[in-house]
């Protein structure tokens, strides 16, 4: 299927068809199974807003590829920053004994220097005065829907990278621009401008702005006082899949672009937080509950199948 390929529109019946089954998906009770296998689980390790703040960056910013893989990262960084008083203090206070703790890390292509960098970057914004949601309030330009998430992202992050471009010479790196910086530590602060769908970084915004509450919808932290109208789903490959499969967007490609297409298809469902439906259809995914083929034990109790097209699929073609 071509990557430009647009989603049919919704039809009213189709509309509250899918709205009656993702709220059944996103009201449904928080597993602790299904917490542990998300890096949100690691920022609840804190209380105080200020280090929940700056452990969302980094749990956020390694969640790529398999749980199983990144979560012993998240873990060590999370131990260092105990170890120096909560992630905010070792932040604050995060120095060359630091960077040695932080070297024998490694995730695919990041290194534990990229990491000691995105610490310096933070600490040297931090240093200039407030907090991450300080320079997100100011920096919303007061749009709603993706064009405010891009306005609070490139506030967060543009800042971000010229700290890390300042902190460079610490790891000594030479860099006069940011596309000098190594690829680890681009990786990690991407902008939408990019074509990037920028997973992490609307992820990391989804557990600042979205309020707790009861059921899997309720599982963010809602520290920053935003709208979550602005929201934009964070475009994983499971949430894609199964987007995919119930008809929220036609496109192939993991783009900003797509991203923006199954946010505004949500925003039919509710349209003041569209991201409410995120976590239960990552989770359905990471979790198994999604295989994208008939499988009657897995199929047969899924709270989607009236919506699904996989299910479609095998009903057209029974006798």
């Amino acid at each position: 299927m071509s990557a430009s390929v647009q989603a049919p529109a919704l039809s009213p019946a189709r509309r509250d068809l899918l709205r009656q089954q993702l709220d059944r998906l996103a009201d449904a009770p928080l597993s602790k199974a299904g917490l542990a296998r998300d890096p949100l689980h690691f920022v609840r390790q804190w209380t105080a807003p200020a280090d929940q703040e700056i452990a969302a960056v980094f749990a956020s910013a390694l969640a790529f590829g398999r749980v199983t893989a990144f979560a012993p990262v998240i873990g060590a960084l999370m131990d260092r920053a105990a170890e120096r008083g909560g992630p905010r203090a070792w932040v604050d206070a995060f120095d060359a004994g630091d960077r040695q703790a932080l070297a024998p890390l490694r995730y695919r292509w990041l290194s534990g220097d990229d990491l000691s960098l995105l610490a310096l970057a933070l600490q040297g914004l931090l240093r200039s005065g407030g907090s991450l949601g300080d320079r997100a309030a100011a920096g919303w330009d007061g749009q709603h829907g993706p064009e405010g998430a891009q306005s609070v992202l490139r506030a967060v992050v543009l800042p971000l990278r010229a700290s890390a471009l300042a902190a460079a010479p610490q790891i000594e790196v030479s860099a006069t621009r940011f596309d000098d910086l190594p690829r680890g530590l681009r990786y990690l602060l991407p902008l939408p401008g990019g074509g990037s769908a920028c997973k992490r970084w609307c992820m990391f915004l989804r557990w600042m702005v979205r309020r707790p509450g009861p059921g899997a919808a309720g599982v963010d932290l809602g520290l920053w006082a935003l709208p979550t109208d602005l929201l934009v789903v964070p475009l994983d490959t499971h949430v894609h899949r199964i987007a995919r499969l119930l008809g929220l967007t036609g496109r192939s490609d993991g783009s900003w672009r797509t991203a923006v297409e199954l946010t505004r298809q949500l925003s039919l469902l509710d349209p003041q937080d569209p991201a409410r439906y995120d976590f239960a259809l990552a989770h359905l995914g990471i979790s198994g509950g999604c295989r994208s083929a008939w499988q009657p034990a897995i199929c047969g109790p899924c709270a989607l199948l009236p919506c699904c097209a996989v299910a479609a699929a095998r009903s057209s073609s029974l006798p």
